[in-house]
């Protein structure tokens, strides 16, 4: 049988551990039940801004800050990065669906020509952009498209190459994770 003694020994010892699991009960009780959507200002949790693309609305914003643009200028670059963001939409859609109407990834050949199009449509953007602009705001807009063009290299050279057509497994020499060898060793 336990005594005053031992059971307040035994309540002692387990005392932070009840607080512990008190806490952390009240923490999830406290909780949301479900998503709650992605914040009003920014991208979802987990999604930067640029993984997730520039909106019209966003990109004018940007232009309009770092170029000084009119009200006229506004409007004109508006209606041209609306028609980039269309065709863009309209390239990915196109896509992404099989003859049957299924979703499905792109091939390597989809690929790679969806980034010359890309590639494509952002220098008409920028030409149709430039035209617009005075002689000040142009030197300012080159600057802005060289330093994007030179972050788009770069994540160009990050990422590693697909591996080629019909090629799925390890190299015929034991290489891969951990190195090469002889099997079994």
């Amino acid at each position: 049988m336990l005594n005053l003694k031992s059971f307040l020994i035994l309540a002692r010892q387990f005392l932070p551990v009840f607080a512990v699991f008190i806490a952390c009960s009240c923490a999830a009780w406290a909780q949301p039940d479900g998503p709650m959507g992605p914040p009003p200002d920014g991208p979802p949790p987990g999604v930067s801004e640029q993984q997730r693309g520039p909106s019209v609305e966003r990109e004018l914003k940007r232009l309009t800050q770092l170029l000084t643009l009119t009200a006229d200028q506004q409007t004109q670059v508006k209606a041209i990065l609306t028609d980039q963001h269309q065709q863009i939409e309209a390239l990915f859609k196109s896509d992404s669906k099989s003859a049957d109407g299924e979703e499905q990834l792109p091939s390597r050949e989809t690929m790679e020509a969806n980034r010359a199009s890309m590639k494509a449509l952002r220098e008409a953007t920028r030409t149709k952009i430039a035209a617009l602009l005075t002689d000040s705001q142009k030197v300012k807009f080159a600057a802005l498209a060289k330093k994007q063009e030179k972050s788009a290299a770069q994540q160009d050279d990050d990422m590693p190459p697909p591996p080629p057509d019909g090629e799925g497994g390890p190299p015929p020499d034991g290489g891969g994770p951990g190195g090469g060898g002889p099997p079994g060793v």
